[in-house]
């Protein structure tokens, strides 16, 4: 077999490697539905819950601004919707209780996640309150550019998908895990300091 009948058997395995995959997305996200929505109602009697699992993961955790500790301070709800007919589509909720920096008490997001082209297909406008607007514009948008930073309230109405992702594909399933602290990069932490334990004991 030439090199050129092998490269293309390899890309043709990848396609379906890739294919299955998402069926396999699409199958546990079915699966977890009702366990999200039975959490979504337990852990609205955790302080914080929502403020405490998105601000540990690295992307905002190194990145809130006083707005973002704000509104994170007065979130009450998140969710995600996903689309069994659409595995690329997403759509974030984020519900606010009455608050002194913006006049919205939800805020929405809708975007795919593709490989070819990822896009935002509908976001809220962000109503500040008189004298609250943030002094900075927000990016363009780009998720190429180094020098983008995340914000989590002004990602709701940029055009970023990059954020959407971490949203939705890690911190909402895993939800649990960040309030705990228990994101894969915490648990390398807690390794090594199990270790330097051990070897003071000894």
């Amino acid at each position: 077999m030439s090199d050129d009948k092998i490269n293309e058997s390899i890309l043709a395995l990848e396609t379906k490697e890739d294919e299955i995959q998402k069926q396999v997305e699409v199958y546990h996200r079915k699966l977890m539905a009702p366990l999200w929505k039975e959490r979504r109602e337990i852990v609205k009697g955790i302080p914080n819950f929502w403020a405490s699992a998105i601000s540990s993961a690295p992307m905002f955790n190194i990145q809130l601004n006083e707005e973002d500790i704000e509104i994170l301070e007065h979130l009450i709800d998140f969710d995600v919707e996903y689309d069994d007919a659409r595995p690329e589509y997403r759509k974030v909720i984020a519900v606010f209780k009455e608050n002194t920096l913006i006049k919205n008490e939800t805020l929405t997001k809708e975007f795919t996640v593709d490989d070819d082209e990822s896009k935002v297909i509908s976001k809220s406008v962000i109503e500040y309150h008189d004298g609250k607007e943030p002094t900075e514009k927000p990016k363009s948008g780009d998720d190429e550019d180094d020098e983008y930073i995340v914000h989590f309230l002004q990602w709701f109405g940029d055009e970023s998908i990059t954020a959407g992702v971490v949203l939705t594909d890690e911190i909402f399933p895993a939800a649990i895990d960040y309030y705990n602290g228990e994101d894969s990069e915490n648990e390398d932490d807690e390794d090594i300091e199990l270790g330097s334990d051990s070897e003071d004991e000894e």
